[in-house]
């Protein structure tokens, strides 16, 4: 087994590795990222190539290639072992008995059961297609039609091998029967979520799907781990579409649909178009644009969030997010909040698909459209503003409502600095003073950071100068505080005057006042010992890079000052 290991490591270099996980930007001879383990703004995360090891200065963690898949992957060591050994050529000529694992039963039974689907749909294709997979060559038992369906969709016979589209026979038990032949036990069949248990009889079970069209789920090596059904042909009284139920293997909130395809080209453009529809997400696949993922109709979770944020910097959204509609206005509002609560840096822009329902009618109109529309994406705050003023122009009394309704919560879930460009443009707009857009947004039920007002006061200054702005402000409007000020931070401080602009603006008691300056200086604390690390980072680089001195005293630095920071 260790010369299987050591041969693993010789094939997968672990920048390529990472790489495939992370956004790695170089730095000197090593990458550095955002760590994908611990939330932070500025990248503590390095890959070493010569060493073929990684390591968070932010979080402690590191190690080789196996614990990287570990780590990312959530899995044991035999299942990261079999995870590399696939991605390196590896063939385990021995198999350990931890590898019989449930997991992989689960995992070996998915498979089995998209090879039953794809045959079944395949069964029925014309003669000029590509006949089944797998070896099934039963005939499949199903109204004609459900392969004719996916083509008139627009799909190729390439697309849906590639993404492995299937048919489930419209009979109670045709995929129990045949996985049980496999070898596989009730118990397994039900664990899976393929099988159903009736209610009035407990040894009663039938399958999950039955007349659907089937769409594999797959986690983000490609592995099969849940399905989606769409009901074909369709009928009265049962739902258009039946989703796996949530299980060991496949949890809805941290799944996105097709990105095991698009992840690479996702980390090489930094942008991740996002629909709604498994046809959306394969359709614009096959019209060229594979930047692409979806969410299968659900609202973007946080989990899903910060798995995309180690892959990119924007996101351009293409659902259905017409701002007369209150559900799909908050949708847009609920993302927003996440992103700026979860200090992930997005830039969300939205696809203007005009006339088109989704983005798989569009491709199937023309793709050359559909490429357009996302080359054209625009800010999302721009999306509503124009979707407003398109309704009912600038002037108008039904304008403002609209802003005020629509607009207005939106611009209340942005970044500070991006909020008050827009509420610059929604008063020139709209005619009316920002001091007004600003008292407008302040009675809106979105929580917005305290400096939201004036617009003077968020400009382009680093987030240590403003904490440092806050305190002394405070100080000078409420001398009692002197005792509360932190000696170590009151020596690091500016020492030229400051006014007390934020504490008059914002603060209305010593209460208020406290509690503000207690919080200013732990964030501030943070803020210089960032710097701090960043400084010993440059030097540690330095001295790998020219090979002068041993970095192990400043490495020892390094680690205490990353301990006190995450005990801040």
């Amino acid at each position: 087994m260790t010369s299987q290991i050591e041969e693993i490591k010789s094939r997968i270099d672990i920048a390529d590795l990472v790489g495939s996980y992370v956004r790695l930007q170089k730095a000197g001879a090593n990458f550095k990222a955002l760590c994908p383990f611990h939330g932070e703004r500025t990248p503590s995360f390095n890959v070493s190539p010569a060493r073929q090891i990684w390591h968070c200065f932010g979080c402690g963690m590191g190690g080789d290639i196996f614990e990287f898949i570990q780590k990312i992957e959530g899995v044991e060591f035999f299942d990261a072992l079999k995870t590399l050994a696939d991605r390196a050529g590896v063939e385990l000529k021995r198999e350990d008995p931890q590898f019989r694992t449930e997991r992989n039963r689960q995992l070996a039974l998915l498979d089995e059961a998209a090879k039953f689907f794809e045959n079944k749909l395949w069964d029925e294709a014309p003669r000029s297609s590509t006949p089944g997979v797998g070896g099934l060559q039963t005939p499949g038992v199903f109204p004609r039609g459900a392969f004719s369906y996916l083509k008139s969709r627009g799909l190729t016979d390439e697309t849906i091998r590639e993404f492995r589209l299937g048919y489930a026979p419209d009979e109670w038990k045709a995929l129990s029967v045949h996985l049980k032949q496999k070898g596989f036990a009730d118990q397994e069949l039900e664990k899976s979520g393929l099988m159903v248990r009736s209610g009035r009889d407990a040894s009663s079970y039938y399958d999950r799907f039955r007349g659907r069209i089937i769409f594999p789920i797959f986690d983000y090596n490609g592995r099969a781990i849940a399905f989606g059904g769409r009901i074909y042909p369709e009928k009265e009284n049962e739902a258009k579409y039946v989703n796996s139920p949530e299980t060991a293997l496949y949890q809805k909130s941290k799944v996105l649909y097709g990105l095991n395809k698009s992840k690479q080209e996702i980390l090489r453009t930094g942008e991740c178009v996002l629909v709604e529809g498994y046809m959306d997400m394969i359709m614009s696949w096959q019209s060229g644009v594979k930047n692409i993922t979806a969410s299968s109709g659900t609202a973007l979770t946080l989990e899903q969030l910060k798995l995309l944020s180690r892959l990119c910097g924007k996101i351009i959204l293409a659902f259905d997010i017409d701002v007369a509609g209150d559900a799909a206005n908050k949708r847009g509002i609920n993302l927003l909040k996440n992103i700026l609560e979860q200090n992930l840096e997005f830039d969300v822009r939205v696809v203007k698909l005009d006339k088109f329902k989704d983005a798989a009618d569009a491709v199937k109109e023309d793709p050359a459209v559909w490429r357009a529309a996302v080359t054209a994406s625009v800010s999302i705050a721009k999306f509503y503003i124009d979707t407003a003023l398109k309704k009912y122009g600038s002037g108008t009394p039904e304008a403002k409502t609209e802003f005020q309704r629509n607009v207005l919560p939106l611009v209340a879930s942005l970044a500070e600095l991006e909020r008050a460009h827009w509420v610059r443009e929604i008063s020139n707009i709209l005619n009316i003073r920002e001091d007004l857009v600003w008292d407008a947004l302040k009675r809106i039920d979105v929580k917005i950071p305290i400096q939201s007002k004036p617009a003077e006061i968020v400009k382009n200054k680093p987030r240590k100068e403003l904490l440092e702005e806050r305190i002394l402000s405070i100080a000078a409007k409420y001398p009692a505080l002197s005792d509360k000020l932190d000696p170590e931070i009151a020596k690091l401080l500016p020492q030229e005057n400051r006014t007390a602009i934020f504490a008059e603006l914002f603060l209305n008691n010593l209460i208020e006042a406290e509690t503000e300056l207690i919080k200013c200086q732990r964030e501030l604390k943070k803020e210089y010992l960032k710097e701090r690390l960043t400084r010993l980072s440059g030097e540690i680089s330095q001295k790998e890079r020219s090979g002068s001195g041993d970095p192990n005293n400043l490495l020892n630095e390094f680690y205490k000052i990353s301990k006190e920071l995450t005990q801040t």
